[in-house]
């Protein structure tokens, strides 16, 4: 259940960020996502998870942009590193090296990782877990961060 509300979450965040020009009804949305197979209740479980998440307050430190903080190293605990999968952890430990993500932030990722599933989280479902995250914070700021990082397209990062 958790994989397919992940998949949904995944493309809704494809049509969000591939509907810059003209925004997506919520009828459209759920239409779609019913016919590639998706029942209701999958979809309010997801439009649920996103809504708490973007409803949660930011704090400050949210809009100071992570290219202005030098790097740190994070150890991860015993429990992350039973609950995050070591590609799950590296992508993270990529993203805030690359310095796309504050301390803060990063920290938020993993917490929300932690309580969001009873089974490991893979790096696809990290990678969801941050597009959102990102997302809630400033979407406009993060576009083409969140574009590339859903695209595996690293390359354009860094140009």
């Amino acid at each position: 259940m958790r994989e397919r509300v992940l998949a949904i979450v995944n493309l809704i965040a494809q049509y969000v960020l591939g509907a810059e020009d003209a925004p997506i009804s919520e009828q459209e949305l759920m239409t779609e996502l019913m016919s590639v197979g998706f029942d209701a209740d999958e979809i309010n479980d997801a439009l649920s998870w996103m809504e708490t998440i973007a409803l949660q307050p930011q704090t400050d430190a949210a809009t100071i942009s992570p290219l202005m903080e030098l790097p740190t190293y994070r150890v991860f605990s015993h429990q992350e590193q039973q609950k995050l999968t070591t590609e799950a952890r590296g992508f993270l430990i990529k993203v805030r090296t690359m310095g796309l993500l504050t301390n803060e932030a990063q920290e938020e990722i993993i917490d929300r990782a932690i309580h969001s599933a009873d089974g490991s989280i893979n790096e696809q479902e990290i990678k969801i877990i941050t597009t959102l995250t990102l997302l809630s914070r400033s979407s406009n700021l993060w576009l083409r961060e969140i574009n590339c990082i859903l695209e595996n397209d690293w390359d354009r990062i860094y140009h």
